[in-house]
């Protein structure tokens, strides 16, 4: 028998993933939301998949605008992870369970499986633990071996509350403006080697910083 503990925190999971996507959809709704680069959005709605890489600060953003894609996002398979992947649900985004320090190889694994299968995943390249803003390989190796290219996605919002945790994440206020900006595709060349997938990397962080000064200058 689950003792009360065990209980106590199924319950918190549940309440705060039923009652998220609600707060979510009605603080987005109220807020200015403008797309650059839609076309990249639409084309992948249309079944022409891509790799998608993303900082977590802007997470909340970023689950809205996903909301019934069925694209996939890599979850850690944390406590924080399991919230997040039945808020996920309950959005119609999949979540693939898994991350750099438990569970990542199969987690990889099935990326790329959902890429060739024609269906676009996003990778929260700096999570789920950080450092923040600094993109992590796995987008790159999941480009090499499907051969689809990674978008970097970038995101600005004002006004906006910021936490104080590792990423600094971002919560727009009711009535802010958002802006999304999908940048230019990425190849990664399917022969890459590991020095080659690393100064890729690189270019993917540079990228996500470039397109986010970008969307800043559109406030």
């Amino acid at each position: 028998m689950p003792d009360r503990h065990t209980r106590g925190l199924e319950l918190l999971i549940n309440l705060t993933a039923g009652t998220a996507p609600f707060l979510l959809r009605a603080l987005m709704g109220s807020c200015r939301i403008t797309v650059q680069n839609k076309a990249l959005f639409d084309d992948a709605i249309r079944g022409t998949p891509y790799i998608g890489a993303l900082w977590h600060q802007y997470v909340p953003v970023y689950m809205d605008l996903f909301r019934r894609s069925r694209f996939a996002v890599m979850v850690s398979r944390s406590k924080d992870g399991e919230i997040a992947a039945r808020v996920l649900r309950r959005l119609g985004i999949d979540s693939i369970r898994g991350s750099s320090s438990r569970g990542g190889k199969e987690a990889l694994q099935e990326m790329i499986a959902t890429v060739r299968n024609r269906h676009t995943v996003a990778f929260i390249a700096d999570g789920p633990r950080g450092p923040a803003r600094v993109a992590k390989i796995g987008a790159v190796i999941a480009a090499r071996e499907t051969g689809r290219p990674i978008v970097p996605l970038a995101c600005a919002v004002a006004p906006a509350f910021r936490a104080r945790s590792w990423d600094r994440m971002v919560v727009p206020w009711p009535g802010s403006h958002i802006v999304v900006r999908f940048g230019e595709p990425i190849p990664v060349p399917p022969d890459a080697s590991h020095e080659q997938c690393e100064l890729i990397r690189r270019d993917l962080q540079e990228a996500i910083t470039r397109e986010e000064r970008v969307a800043c200058a559109a406030l």
